[in-house]
């Protein structure tokens, strides 16, 4: 017999398989709010200590998981990510672009396109190259970013700047989009959809009691 925690697991999968457009739609129709007023949750009861945990991610490098479905193969099952983009609206604060870390990788195409703005020579003057991905890295803090002027280079930047502040899924919950907690309004976005959180769990609930239910008739 699976354990609670495997169920759990299969439960998220399926919900992933079967609701990641229902439940995106119910998210942007705000009828977590009305779940919300039925019964505790966690979003509201544990509001302050959520709060302070996503703060964190100003001074200490983590990634936050968001009550939105990851993209698949599947077509249409970009719905979270078009979703995160209608909330999200960058702050232009330059932290992503200053703040010196291990570097920025840049896919061939990005060091092509850049390298015919700014020439060859110089960006590989302003990278190193990692050996083992056989690839160019852009050093930090970012040469082409002023706090002043901002980015010289935004409508032909990498496309790992284009995504950001999403991050690859964490490993603990494979199916849910990854923010990096050190966006500002990454940060402030995470905070405002904790209560979407409610509509993911009444799915995994629902899906949990057709199992079991599927289960028992086996049984019989």
């Amino acid at each position: 017999m699976s354990s609670s925690s495997d169920k759990i697991i299969q439960a998220r999968r399926l919900c992933h398989q079967l609701c990641f457009s229902s439940c995106v739609e119910d998210k942007r129709q705000g009828r977590h709010v009305e779940l919300l007023r039925l019964r505790p949750h966690w979003s509201v009861l544990k509001k302050e200590e959520q709060f302070c945990r996503i703060d964190q991610g100003e001074n200490v490098p983590f990634d936050i998981s968001l009550p939105l479905p990851a993209r698949d193969e599947r077509e249409g099952s970009d719905t979270g990510v078009r979703l995160f983009w209608e909330r999200f609206s960058c702050q232009h604060c330059g932290r992503c672009c200053y703040t010196p870390g291990a570097g920025l990788y840049l896919e061939k195409e990005d060091f092509e396109r850049i390298a015919k703005h700014v020439g060859k020579k110089k960006l590989k003057a302003l990278c190193r190259r990692d050996k083992v991905l056989k690839a160019w890295i852009l050093k930090q803090p970012c040469p082409f970013y002023d706090r002043d002027k901002g980015c010289s280079i935004y409508d032909i930047r990498p496309l790992t700047c284009t995504k950001y502040p999403l991050h690859p899924p964490l490993p603990e919950m494979p199916y849910h989009l990854a923010v990096d907690a050190f966006c500002p309004e990454a940060r402030d976005l995470a905070k405002d959809t904790l209560g979407w959180w409610i509509i993911c769990e009444n799915n995994w609930m629902k899906l949990l009691g057709k199992m079991q239910e599927h289960q028992a008739n086996a049984l019989d």
